[in-house]
Parts: structure tokens; sequence; C-alpha cells
């Protein structure tokens, strides 16, 4: 007998469970782990984050506390996974937590595409040592481009670019420049995908080529999507300099003063000014403060205030500039809804105010 996970009435509860449910190698982990200590142990991985086993990760794909144990351990495609053990073996480490990884690693893409079994493949890559990694990594090999625009299986793709060495996690960048990187990269999940690879490995040749590739088409049009935007803002962050240069070269030849009241590219725009260069973020500033009134008028806009933002983060003139434009509008500026938070943030007074202020404090 050893220790199971079940589910009565939406409760999660232990108890006793035969070993025919689970495979040959976890049997036999399990013998060496009786032989070496007694007493259950409850899996505290699955206790502490029973939400992120029962959810997607988002409040629209719940998956119901039922489902966790079904009758056989059922899983996904119809392949017999006992994820409560798995889950319980991963905790307890040693030949147990091998076994189960051994196991995950041979049903990896199965469980990737599943809502629970996806999370199980996440913590296999925690407790995996890089053999171990590099083994379920490989499970997904041929179906990246699928996986990168599903809504569970681009979480494991997510977790083996943060735990794979550099070079071993190449082959997501690879396989995704096989299919329409453009369109992974526009993808409510796939934009994910591209942005972790952009934070560890954009030096990489493989990912400097994907990122040619998204590149390729109408730039303005990737900063203003709902999705395509957070790829560029992280190209900014972590790209190359020509990679920087062609989106800051994209969004002037596309009309700085339009772009930076726009939903999306102005926070892209604002990403540029606080990112790029010293010499880059001084010629936006200086074109985007060029047309009289520009940095009031853009105070006043619900997206443009994020760009105004990034101008009074640059250093010394640019900045010093954008903070004069509003100390002289500040009257207008408190009359404006989305003005005001930002010249309350910044301690603006409008100076009538100040004197009339006084004058009674002095009177008084």
């Amino acid at each position: 007998m050893c220790a199971g996970v079940v589910v009565k009435n939406t409760f999660v509860c232990i108890m006793d469970d035969d070993d025919e449910a689970a495979s040959p190698s976890l049997r036999a982990a399990r013998a060496s782990h009786r032989a070496q200590s007694e007493g259950n142990v409850f899996p505290s991985y699955l206790e502490t984050h029973s939400s992120e086993l029962l959810s997607d990760g988002s409040a629209d794909h719940a998956t119901p506390v039922a489902e966790l144990v079904g009758e056989g351990c059922q899983s996904a495609e119809g392949e017999d996974a006992c994820i409560a053990d798995w889950v319980h073996a991963l905790e307890v480490g040693g030949l147990l937590a091998s076994a189960a990884i051994a196991d995950i690693a041979n049903q990896a893409r199965a469980l990737a595409f599943d809502p629970i079994g996806c999370h199980v493949v996440q913590r296999a890559l925690e407790v995996a040592n890089p053999a171990e990694a590099y083994h379920l990594a490989s499970g997904l090999h041929g179906s990246v481009v699928d996986a990168a625009r599903s809504p569970y299986a681009h979480l494991v793709l997510e977790e083996i670019v943060h735990r794979l060495g550099t070079n071993d996690a190449t082959f997501i960048a690879e396989e995704m420049m096989l299919g329409c990187v453009r369109s992974v990269a526009l993808n409510i999940y796939g934009y994910k995908v591209v942005c972790r690879m952009l934070e560890f490995s954009a030096r990489e040749h493989a990912v400097s080529a994907l990122v040619d590739e998204v590149l390729a088409q109408d730039i303005a049009a990737l900063c203003c999507h709902k999705f395509g935007h957070r790829v560029a803002m992280s190209i900014i962050s972590n790209g190359s300099q020509g990679h920087r240069s062609r989106i800051i070269a994209s969004l002037r030849e596309g009309g700085l003063q339009r772009l930076a009241r726009h939903r999306f590219a102005s926070r892209v725009l604002e990403q540029a000014l606080t990112q790029s260069s010293s010499a880059e973020a001084h010629a936006l500033a200086a074109e985007l403060m060029a047309q009289a009134g520009a940095v009031v008028s853009l105070a006043c806009h619900s997206f443009g205030m994020h760009v105004v933002r990034g101008l009074l983060q640059l250093p010394q003139e640019s900045s010093k500039i954008a903070l004069q434009y509003l100390q002289r509008a500040v009257r207008k500026l408190r009359k404006d809804k989305y003005a005001v938070a930002l010249v309350d943030e910044l301690g603006l007074q409008d100076p009538e105010d100040r004197v009339a202020r006084n004058l009674a404090v002095g009177g008084a």
C-alpha cells in the first residue's frame, strides 16, 4: 500500500491505494523508498499549488476539482497517467522523483496540451536535473508551433526556456522559423513564448534570426497590436541595438504624435524613451516636443500620458523641458481627468494659487 490522492465531494483527501495503477518504474522506486522510510508523505506541492494544478491560469478555463483524479488516473488522449502519484513522487524526491520524471517525459507532449498535465510537466522541469530536463523538453520536438499557440502547452515552453541552457532551448526558435513566426508573435499565448526567449536568449543566433522574421513585416502594425506590442517592447529591452533601432525608426516614420496616442503603441514609445540609448531617446524626445503644445496635449490624453511619463524619466535637459511645459499649463492640467493624476504625482501647483495661499496665511 502507498499514499494516494483522491477527490471526494470536491475535497482532496488521502487514502491508501494499490500500486497497480502506477508504472513499473514508479512501483520499483516506491519499493525502494518504503525500504528506507516508513509512513506516508502527503504531496505538499499538490496541497500548496492546487489552484495551479486545477486550472490553466485563467479565470475563463477553470477545471473542476473532480477531474484531478478520474477512474484509472486517466490523462490526455486516453493515456494512463497517475497525476496524483507523479506529483507525490516529485515532492518526495530521490528515486521516486527520477522515476516519475522518466514517466512524464515519455508522455510529455500529451501532458503539455492538457489543462492539468501542463502543470505536472512544469513541476517536473523545476525539480529535474539538466539531463532529465533535456529529456522532458525533447518530448515537444516537432510540436513547438502548436504548443506556442496552446493555452496550456505554451506554459511548458516558457518553463523550458527558463530551465534549460540557452543552447538546449534553441530548438524552440528554430522550429518557429519553419512556421509563421509573425502569427506566433501576434498570438494570445505565442507572444509570451517569444518574449521569454528574448528575456533569456536574445543574443543566440536562432533567436536573433527569429526577431528578424518578426520585424520583416510592418513594424508599426506590430507596435499597434494587442499582443504584438509586447513583443516590440521586449525587443527594445532585450534585443540587439540593430533591432531596437529598426523599431524606433518605424515609430518615427509612422508619426510619433499619432502613435503616442495609440492604446498599445504608446507603451512601445514609452519603452523606447526609457530603454534606448541616450542618443536615440533624446532624438525621440526632441521630435515629440517639437510641436507646440504637444507635451500638454499628450498629458491630457488617456494613452499619451504614458509617453509623457517616459519623457520625464529622461536625464538632464529633455526631462527638464517637458517638466517646464507641464508647469506652465498646470491650471489647465488640473482640470483634465487624465492629467490631474500626473500633476499630483509631480507635486505641481498653480503659481497664482500658491501666491493666494501665501497672502491668506500672511493676512491671518
